[in-house]
């Protein structure tokens, strides 16, 4: 916002030099950012935050002024002379949208000679920025920059019937505006009319049918009060931006109107003649109650952190016309009607503090409790996912809980994500954001794509988040743990592309730092993951886990360019079943180790292959673990050779090569015969 040095001086009674000036004004929050010289002046470039409309003006500013001790305010002085003339028989005022315009002033002034402003005042205008029409136009523009309220002038004799009429425009009514422009209205906007038209759109522009002209002899001066919101909207939907919205749409002073139109009409009688008529149209004279906000200076104290001075306080509350009552530490304050900003006694801690300086305010740390607080909800959980993830190598992943509809419809199809129904947002940020997820897939499948397709030769990406279902009209959350695995794994010299197996490792090395045990792997049929290469993982009947490829489909929707393999495990669920570790001391006795290779039908699960190994071998059986399966030359298309490796240890003695040789020789006997499988 412009201003002038001089024009702002008039308004103060012994007011410092013009650097000490704009510096405790920015110090105080009014920010001058640019000074110009313009001979013996100054044009001000202020920097005024939105919510301080009062301060879009030289009197405001010069307020602000007073408030950091920079001189004090003088009265607002208006002399004017009234003719005998009632005002009532030039002209009619009817406000019909009193909520659009709680308030309407209009003062006439007859015999007026329309020309060139003087010299001082065209200055004065386009110091600020203002482009000077006329005399009586420059008048209204001048007290707007004065006082900070609106004024718009009609040529009384082109209002139809000398009737002013504030209403709400008819749907499609037109106006051709002051910049010759003809546009539509809406029974929305609010709208200054005639006894038959609209002469201006409320609180934004005037039209072109009423204004001021060489050959206008009477001047009819309106100063109002509008709806902030309705100014705003009618503003923005016809995309004007003038003076009078700037401030209107933040917030005018309503008490204002009567002050402003009585200082134009003054100024228009002192630069085009003429003769003010008598009395003034006023729709609403009643200013509502004042509103009261009570404070106590000790509060205040306790909210900046240090001690603020009690006459400090009073001196900037009573320079901003606040007007405080003080009764020991309780001190009441009046807000005055050009301060429409404030609210709570924290606005006005704000008034005082930025006077005080933020500088002067110690910088202290905050207190804190020195004893570890308690983890509450589902953070221990999350974070033993987490630990997991960790441990096997995997960067976490951070994803969106909303998703697309057709992005969550791809990655729905698992009985993991088929536990409800969708959760749609009501106001989504956008289509890609419509829903809230029901598997973790999504978002992780995406970063994997994007990663890959960046280049990266190897992915392992975890997360752990919440998935959403909406069930009996409420939403469910569960927490969920998911993994992706593409690109090449092994060791340098022997790279090769992820499979189901190097899946299958991940999951149960998550499962085993999760505490997680006795659970098995069978054939799933998710439409999320690819036929014949899925599994689902099931614990006491129950499924904690999916895992497996990702479909071709959905694998076209993220764009992924290699191979994708996915899993998922209910957290909640596989935690709630987990085992308490225990600890087991070392061994004392040598192990023995035996390999056994068990020729097989493709059919049948490993898992049954161990089961039945640990159900016929003693007691003192530790381990199974896999070593190699073959299958090629020798074995038949359907048959798998499977090499394991049992590794046997008794907890009280050593034992011997031929009790293990025993050992060794009746399980074989016994899997020979249970499951039909052969040795050769």
């Amino acid at each position: 916002m412009k201003l002038s040095l001089a024009w702002l001086r008039d308004h103060l009674e012994g007011a410092p030099s013009a650097d000490e000036l704009a510096k405790r004004l920015t110090a105080c929050g009014m920010n001058v950012e640019v000074r110009e010289p313009a001979g013996p002046d100054e044009i001000w470039d202020v920097d005024v935050t939105t919510n301080r409309p009062d301060a879009m003006n030289h009197r405001g500013l010069a307020r602000e002024a007073v408030a950091a001790a920079c001189g004090t305010l003088k009265p607002l002085a208006i002399n004017i002379t009234e003719g005998a003339t009632p005002v009532g028989t030039l002209a009619r005022l009817t406000v019909e949208d009193a909520q659009g315009c709680p308030r309407y002033c209009a003062r006439v002034v007859r015999g007026v000679k329309v020309g060139p402003s003087p010299a001082w005042l065209v200055e004065r205008l386009q110091r600020c920025g203002v482009r000077p029409i006329n005399n009586v136009v420059d008048a209204t523009n001048c007290v707007l920059l004065d006082v900070g309220h609106p004024l718009h002038a009609f040529d009384l004799a082109f209002l139809k019937g000398q009737e002013i009429r504030v209403r709400r425009a008819h749907a499609g009514e037109p106006i051709t505006t002051l910049d010759g422009v003809e546009r539509k209205l809406t029974a929305d906007d609010l709208v200054i009319a005639d006894a038959s038209r609209a002469v201006a759109v409320a609180g934004v522009m005037g039209a072109a049918n009423s204004e001021i002209a060489p050959s206008t002899k009477d001047v009819l001066i309106e100063s109002a009060y509008f709806d902030a919101r309705s100014v705003r909207l009618t503003a923005r939907r016809l995309g004007l931006k003038t003076e009078a919205s700037h401030r209107f749409e933040r917030g005018a002073d309503r008490a204002m109107a009567r002050t402003a139109v009585d200082l134009a009409a003054e100024l228009i009688v002192r630069l085009a003649g003429g003769e003010v008529a008598a009395g003034v149209l006023d729709s609403n004279p009643d200013l509502p109650a004042p509103h009261e906000i009570p404070f106590s200076l000790s509060r205040l104290s306790a909210f900046v952190g240090c001690e603020i001075p009690r006459e400090l306080t009073l001196r900037v509350l009573t320079a901003l016309e606040l007007a405080p009552r003080i009764v020991g530490d309780a001190v009441t304050c009046t807000v005055p009607t050009h301060r429409v900003d404030l609210e709570l006694a924290e606005d006005l801690y704000e008034e005082v503090l930025r006077h005080f300086g933020y500088e002067n305010v110690p910088s202290v740390l905050p207190s804190a409790a020195m004893k570890p607080g308690a983890r509450l909800g589902t953070w221990p959980l999350t974070e033993r996912g987490r630990d997991a993830l960790t441990a096997v190598g995997a960067a976490e992943a951070f994803t969106y809980a909303f998703v697309s509809e057709e992005i969550e419809a791809a990655t729905a199809g698992s009985p993991l994500a088929d536990r409800g129904a969708v959760v749609a947002l009501d106001n989504p940020l956008s289509a890609r954001m419509a829903v809230m997820r029901r598997s973790l897939l999504a978002g992780l499948a995406e970063a994997a794509g994007g990663n890959l397709r960046r280049g990266a030769e190897r992915v392992l990406l975890g997360e752990v988040g919440r998935v959403f279902f909406e069930k009996g009209g409420k939403v469910a959350e569960e927490e969920r743990l998911a993994v992706a695995v593409a690109g090449a794994v092994g060791p340098w010299d022997a790279l090769r592309q992820a499979d189901f197996l190097d899946l299958k490792g991940v999951v149960e090395a998550v499962l085993a730092e999760l505490g997680v045990s006795g659970t098995a792997w069978r054939h799933a049929t998710a439409p999320v993951l690819a036929a014949g290469e899925q599994a689902e993982v099931v614990r006491d009947g129950c499924v904690i886990a999916i895992a497996g490829r990702l479909a071709d489909a959905v694998s076209t929707v993220f764009d992924i360019p290699a191979t994708l393999w996915v899993a998922e495990i209910d957290l909640t669920a596989a935690v709630a079943a987990a085992s308490v570790p225990t600890f087991e001391p070392l061994p004392r006795f040598p192990a023995v180790t035996a390999d056994l290779t068990v020729r097989h039908k493709l059919t049948l699960p490993y898992d049954q292959l161990v089961a039945a190994i640990t159900a016929a071998a003693p007691e003192w059986l530790e381990a199974v673990s896999p070593v190699v399966r073959y299958r090629g030359e020798g074995v038949a298309s359907d048959e798998v050779k499977t090499t394991v490796r049992l590794t046997y240890r008794h907890g009280e003695r050593s034992l011997t090569q031929d009790e293990v040789n025993a050992a060794h020789f009746a399980l074989m006997d016994r899997l020979g015969r249970e499951l039909a499988v052969s040795f050769s």
